[in-house]
């Protein structure tokens, strides 16, 4: 199987490395900066390299496509793609507004192939525990999703083009949206210092089927130091919450369970891995569509709105 990563950024070097590891695929890149893309060259096992992605669409001719760009280019090769019957798999934002999101599902649903939203979240198996233990109705009804993501303030300047809500809440926005199994309805927001990424951005929103949802991400920390991320969620005969390498604390009416961190979680390897078998079997068996990922944009777009 031919796969084409199309950018040598941070994610897009996770991915050779993890496509690397598992073996049998061969492997093409697409890098627009020569100092990266020469690295890059010398540090995995690549069939065929370029500056230029549509290019190597072009002459590689690969089974699959891995966006891995800067966000603005997300939309675009993913379009193409699609044109061309060839899979895709789109870090997040999938697309940069809810309009983009939409040209991308309906090109979706034209296309004889598929498009996988990077949302590595709904991969790992943690988060995919707390969504079994909600959905299996232990905690009862759920009330309230309540969620922290913390960085250092570098994000700040590294992503100085996107919006934290876009770059880091939608993480969470698409966790809320999973769990819920709902929609934002109603939308609050704040953030201090008010106008400046490198800050605290709070969200209050209600859903659709009436669960509070209570966001909040932080571009403030001084070093890369920050408390684990962490989610919780309230029901009418429960609570369950999960913090990042510390495992799921579960309360119910038989009392307490700690369900420990699996050290050997690998949420890109399993997310690769049902890309591949997605261009295997012809169809996506992810747990995520271009639909939530546009679900999880158009509450992306209120949330920045309800900032102004």
């Amino acid at each position: 199987m031919k796969i084409l990563v199309a950018g040598g950024g941070a994610f897009g070097r996770e991915h050779l490395k993890t496509l690397t590891a598992m073996g049998g695929v061969t492997l093409a890149l697409a890098e627009p900066r020569p100092a990266a893309l020469e690295q890059l060259a010398a540090s995995f096992p690549l069939a065929l390299t370029d500056h230029d992605a549509v290019g190597v669409l072009d002459r590689f001719a690969p089974d699959g496509l891995i966006i891995a760009t800067p966000a603005a280019a997300h939309a675009p090769l993913a379009l193409t793609a699609l044109e061309r019957g060839i899979p895709v798999l789109v870090e997040k934002p999938v697309a940069p507004d809810a309009a983009t999101m939409r040209q991308l599902c309906a090109a979706a649903e034209r296309s004889p192939t598929f498009l996988q939203p990077g949302h590595i979240l709904r991969f790992s198996a943690p988060h995919r525990q707390v969504h079994a233990i909600v959905a299996q109705g232990q905690i009862g009804d759920l009330l309230r999703i309540t969620s922290r993501r913390y960085r250092d303030s570098s994000h700040a300047e590294r992503y100085r083009d996107v919006d934290p809500v876009f770059t880091t809440m939608v993480h969470d926005i698409d966790l809320a949206l999973w769990f819920d199994g709902a929609t934002a309805s109603e939308v609050r927001a704040m953030r201090r210092p008010r106008g400046d990424n490198r800050s605290l951005t709070a969200a209050d929103v209600v859903s659709s089927r009436g669960t509070a949802w209570q966001l909040s991400l932080a571009w403030l920390h001084p070093s890369v130091e920050c408390p684990p991320d962490r989610v919780e969620l309230i029901g009418t005969a429960g609570s369950v919450e999960l913090e990042v390498g510390r495992g799921i604390e579960l309360y119910t009416g038989e009392g307490h369970r700690h369900i420990p961190s699996d050290a050997s979680d690998d949420p890109l390897r399993t997310e690769l891995e049902t890309f591949l078998a997605g261009i295997r079997a012809g169809r996506s068996a992810a747990p995520v569509t271009p639909d939530d990922a546009l679900q999880g944009i158009v509450a992306a777009e209120r949330i920045v709105a309800a900032l102004a």
